[in-house]
C-alpha cells in the first residue's frame, strides 16, 4: 500500500531505524512494562488532509471526460487513503499494546496525485493541459499542504514488535508477551489486507503499450510531430519532449514552458489524445473479455479490504 503509484507514505526501514511510519516522541521510544488503559486504549488515527484531491473523471484539458474501461477495476485515491487509515489504525494500535503509547503514524493525503488512478489519465498521454504547460511546463503542480511528519528517530524494539523480527530472526514474544505472527505488521495485514491491483495495473500498461503501435496512433503521432517541427521543436513522440528541455531545474524555465506549450496545442490541432485514446478504449475492452473473471476476482477482493477498513475505522471512532 504505501508503495503505490499514489504515494504519499513512506516506508518503515527494516533495520534499526524507524523513519516515518510509526514513531515515538522527542525524547525517545516510551515502553511500559506495565499495560494500563494509556497503554490498551484504541488510538486515534492518522490525520487526514483532503485538500486538492483529484477528479475522478478529468473535467479540463485535452483528456476532458475521459475514462478508460479498465478504470471500472481500479481502485481510488479515496479508496488508497481510506485503507491506508485503517492499517495505520491497526498498527498504533496493536503497537500500543506493547508499551508504545506514543506511537503514531504519519498524516494522510497531504501530496495528492494528479490522476485518481493508475490510469493517470490527465497525463497518461503526456500533457493535457494548455493552462498547466503554460505555467508549469512539464512540471507537476504543487498540491502539496503542510503536515507534522513524526520524527525520525533509532527504536530498534520498535522495529522488532512492528515486524516481528530481529534482523532475519523470528521473534514471538516481547519482554514476555507473545507477539503475533509476523509481528503488528503481520497482524494489521490480517485485520485489514490491503488492495489487489495487480493485474488491472498490469492490463492496463499492456494496453498503453499495444495503443501506441496502432496505425491511427501512429499516424496522429506523426501529424503532431510535424506540427512540432513547424514551431521549430524536433520530437519524433509526445516521450521526445525530455530530450529538448533536458535536465530539469525546480521549476521550469521559459524555454521549457515553450516546449510545453506547443506540445499541448499540436495535441489539440492533431486530435492525438482523442485518437489515443479511442485506440486504447477499443484494445481495454478486448482484455477485459479475456480476463472478465480474474479482474472481478481481484475487485471483489479490494472490496472485501475496503469493507474490512471501514468496519475498523467506524469502530476506532465510535
Amino acid at each position: 500500500m504505501r508503495n503505490s503509484i499514489f504515494g504519499g507514505a513512506a516506508v518503515l526501514s527494516l533495520a534499526i531505524m524507524v523513519t516515518g511510519c510509526g514513531q515515538q516522541n522527542a525524547n525517545g521510544p516510551e515502553v511500559v512494562t506495565d499495560r494500563g488503559p494509556a497503554a490498551t486504549a484504541e488510538a486515534a488515527g492518522p490525520k487526514v488532509f483532503h485538500e486538492n484531491w483529484p477528479e475522478k473523471v478529468p473535467s479540463k484539458g485535452l483528456a476532458k471526460g475521459m475514462a478508460l474501461p479498465l478504470e471500472t477495476f481500479m481502485t481510488s485515491y479515496a479508496d488508497e487513503i481510506a485503507v491506508q487509515q485503517a492499517r495505520d489504525i491497526a498498527e498504533t494500535s496493536c503497537m500500543r499494546r506493547y508499551g508504545f503509547t506514543n506511537w503514531r503514524t504519519e498524516d494522510l493525503g497531504v501530496s495528492p496525485p494528479v490522476a485518481d488512478n493508475a490510469s493517470n489519465m490527465p497525463r497518461r498521454y503526456g500533457l493535457s493541459i494548455l493552462a498547466e504547460a503554460e505555467q508549469y511546463g512539464y512540471h507537476t503542480p504543487n498540491q502539496a499542504v503542510e503536515s507534522t511528519p513524526p520524527p525520525e528517530q533509532e527504536v530498534p524494539e520498535a522495529a522488532t514488535v512492528l515486524q516481528g523480527k530481529e534482523g532475519t530472526e523470528l521473534v514471538k514474544s516481547f519482554k514476555g508477551d507473545a507477539l503475533p505472527e509476523g509481528g503488528c505488521t503481520g497482524e494489521v495485514n490480517r485485520e485489514v489486507g490491503d488492495l489487489d491491483t495487480g493485474l488491472v495495473e498490469q492490463l492496463s500498461a499492456e494496453s498503453f503499450e499495444k495503443s501506441q503501435a496502432t496505425p491511427a496512433v501512429k499516424a496522429a503521432m506523426g501529424a503532431w510531430s510535424s506540427c512540432m517541427k513547424g514551431r521549430g521543436f524536433e520530437a519524433a513522440t509526445v516521450w521526445d519532449t525530455d530530450e529538448l528541455v533536458g535536465v530539469q531545474g525546480p521549476t521550469a524555465t521559459d524555454k521549457e514552458i515553450g516546449i510545453a506549450t506547443a506540445d499541448v496545442e499540436c495535441k489539440e490541432e492533431t486530435n492525438l489524445i482523442k485518437v489515443w485514446f479511442d485506440q486504447e478504449s477499443v484494445i481495454q475492452r478486448e482484455l477485459i473479455k479475456g480476463n472478465q473473471a480474474s479482474l472481478s476476482g481481484a475487485r471483489t477482493l479490494s472490496d472485501k479490504t475496503l469493507g474490512a477498513a471501514a468496519r475498523l475505522s467506524a469502530t476506532a471512532g465510535s
